[in-house]
């Protein structure tokens, strides 16, 4: 039986979620040295990409939603002016097109969902699978990152 939460930690509870909503981190590009910032998007936003995964019915919708929830949470690559440059200006999320291929867009959607608190986190296994094989989650196997 669980004992009951404390005043003070109902407090902590708070000021933790406060802190969640600036909360940021890098995104690892794989096969470089590099990353792109991740920032926590609105909680609107979050719902609709929580939304998005739990109908995601195939690998396909699931790769969808991992390239939308990169988007969502690197500033970087809602840069307009870049976004120009590369000339996807009319469609935004071409983005992630013109800059990584379909393995590293996999990669990096999983790392995004992650960064939102979506998907759990990695964890080694004994053949280097992750959570998602790990917990025997069907709903989650379609995100193999």
């Amino acid at each position: 039986m669980s004992k009951r939460i404390t005043f003070e930690a109902l407090l902590a509870r708070r000021e933790q979620r406060e802190a969640d909503k600036l909360k940021v981190g890098m995104l690892d590009i794989p096969g470089s040295d590099a990353g792109l910032e991740a920032r926590m998007p609105p909680q609107k936003a979050v719902l609709e990409l929580y939304g998005e995964l739990s109908a995601a019915g195939g690998a396909m919708e699931a790769l969808e939603c991992g390239r939308h929830a990169l988007y969502a949470v690197c500033p970087q690559l809602q840069d307009r002016k870049l976004q120009a440059e590369l000339g996807v200006a009319e469609n935004p999320m071409g983005i992630i097109d013109a800059l990584f291929s379909l393995p590293e867009q996999d990669d990096l959607g999983g790392k995004a969902l992650r960064f939102l608190g979506l998907l759990p986190e990695k964890l080694p296994g004994r053949d280097g699978g992750d959570a998602e094989e790990q917990a025997g989650d069907p709903g989650l196997e379609t995100v193999k990152n």
